[in-house]
């Protein structure tokens, strides 16, 4: 009886364990979703009608609408990836709100305009001309009134405002010898209290200037998550790219953080993903209020848990924690204004710097039509980034003259004078007699920390570092170049957060917005700011 007990009890196991083994794997399958169920939800989401009679009726549709192409998978009953999901989504983000809100058409046209002095540049290069035709065979006239105007016409001219005040005319860059190397078409919209006027004055806030800006800065955004912001990017086929960097760009699929002060986030293109998460993606692209809100250069913001100082910045990004946003400003170390004394003029806080306050009050004498709206405000960036690359990647083993050119050009428009090479040399001289090796683990710069201190542009980077030397007791900057560095210690990793000093005002002396190295690279700000 104890055996017939004991064989009933085991196959009560086994056929509990075998029922288990069976639901299992569809427990874990239902919580992907297949590619043929993310196109219904998304048709039925829109409302579109379907054809019943058809054998796959929600791909039907799909395909008509443009979200789906033929060929895009050969089966639709597989599990949707993270990837496809983002390229669906980006062709109904684009379908429904068009790009940034406007035509393909105009779109096109604008994205192909340089902006300068309020004036939109169209290089006449020949993609809006009829089919055959060239702008060699295709009088100008006709180009300014068929396609220029036209489309102009068609997009900003308001109902009630039948005369806009569109301006157009053609503009040339010569060579030294008179030879035409460029034809622009001028383009811009008269104030209406002014329409009577030559093309002078455009209005800097039309609305073709603000069409024109909301593209570019979001093409600006999509460009720096294909290139720095994503970085398992290789990973996902080259034509899926770009819409992936879009769907990131958008704020509609995060990815996964990479850690504290990495610039970038992991994507996992190739991981299915769960029903929840598609649906979630629909849900963002139907209801943009809802997104994750992306900085100017790609970067997640976080809007939960910030530094005290929140308000003095245009935005707090997810992966900098709240001691980089809270660490002093260099004005606020000067005596005049712990006293009360500063002009409020002389300095501004990160949120005041924007592309206006830059533009107005450092570059806008030395903009021209070919470097264009963002070529000084990227210019500083790289240059502050080459400066930090190359002064905490030293091996005395392998320094050579690269390096040194490296680090003179990333200084100051005064690189070519023999004295910079002569403090370069110095240091190399002395980082060769005591061995020295600075090793660079991670740079980060937030564009959003942007101050004025009295004139001069701070451009706030953590880094991580170490130094080796045979002899640490020396002078800071005999260790790191232009450095007033205290208590370096021999092979100890450090992070520490520094404001880099950049040019002044004076814009009759200025070629360049970059690093300087007269006011040494200093760790005073951070540690007052937090002993």
């Amino acid at each position: 009886m104890r055996k017939i007990k004991a064989i009933m009890l085991l196959l009560v196991v086994i056929i509990r364990l075998a029922v288990q083994w069976n639901i299992e794997p569809v427990q874990a399958a239902d919580k992907y979703i297949k590619v043929g169920d993310f196109i219904e939800y998304i048709v039925k989401q829109m409302n579109w009608q379907v054809d019943k009679t058809s054998k796959d009726p929600y791909i039907d549709v799909a395909i008509e609408k443009g979200i789906l192409k033929k060929g895009d998978f050969n089966d639709y009953s597989v599990y949707l990836t993270r990837t496809d999901a983002a390229v669906i989504a980006n062709r109904l983000d684009e379908l429904i709100h068009l790009k940034y809100g406007y035509p393909e058409d105009v779109y096109e046209f604008l994205k192909d305009c340089t902006l300068f002095n309020n004036k939109l540049f169209y290089s006449t290069e020949g993609k809006f001309y009829p089919k055959g035709a060239t702008r060699e065979t295709y009088p100008e006239e006709q180009f300014n009134d068929e396609v220029v105007l036209s489309l102009m016409h068609k997009t900003f001219q308001k109902k009630d405002l039948p005369s806009t005040g569109f301006r157009t005319k053609y503009k040339y860059i010569y060579d030294n010898d008179g030879n035409i190397l460029k034809r622009y078409m001028e383009i811009g919209q008269i104030p209406l209290d002014k329409i009577s006027g030559d093309v002078d004055p455009f209005d800097k806030d039309s609305e073709i200037i603000k069409a024109w800006n909301i593209i570019h800065d979001g093409e600006r955004q999509v460009k720096a998550v294909l290139e720095k912001r994503i970085s398992d990017i290789k990973a996902i086929p080259k034509s899926k790219r770009e819409a992936v960097a879009a769907i990131v760009a958008k704020g509609i699929i995060k990815g996964y953080s990479n850690g504290k002060y990495v610039t970038n986030r992991e994507f996992r293109g190739n991981n299915k993903i769960t029903k929840k998460g598609a649906k979630n993606v629909i849900q963002m692209v139907l209801n943009p209020k809802t997104r994750s809100k992306i900085s100017p250069d790609g970067q997640l913001i976080r809007t939960t848990n910030l530094p005290k100082n929140a308000k003095d910045y245009p935005y707090i990004l997810a992966s900098f924690p709240n001691d980089y946003y809270e660490m002093k400003y260099s004005f606020m170390l000067l005596d005049d204004y712990l006293t009360g004394k500063m002009r409020r003029d002389e300095y501004a806080y990160p949120k005041e710097v924007d592309y206006k306050f830059l533009y107005n009050n450092f570059y806008h004498n030395k903009l021209t039509l070919e470097i264009g709206k963002y070529g000084y405000y990227d210019e500083m960036l790289s240059n502050v980034e080459k400066y930090l690359q190359h002064i905490f990647n030293v091996d005395y083993r392998t320094v050579n003259k690269k390096w040194k050119e490296g680090l003179a050009s990333s200084l100051s428009f005064y690189s070519w004078q023999d004295f910079i090479y002569e403090d370069i040399d110095s240091y190399v001289e002395n980082i060769k007699k005591n061995r020295i090796v600075v090793e660079l683990d991670k740079i980060a710069i937030d564009p959003g920390a942007i101050y004025e201190s009295r004139e001069y542009l701070r451009v706030r980077a953590y880094v991580r570092y170490r130094v080796k030397a045979n002899d640490m007791n020396v002078p800071s900057d005999q260790l790191i170049f232009g450095s007033d560095i205290s208590n370096l210690k021999k092979s100890a990793w450090r992070e520490e957060i520094f404001d880099i000093f950049i040019d002044d005002r004076y814009e009759d002396y200025i070629y360049k917005l970059s690093p300087t190295p007269f006011i040494p690279l200093s760790n005073f700000a951070y540690i007052v700011s937090f002993k």
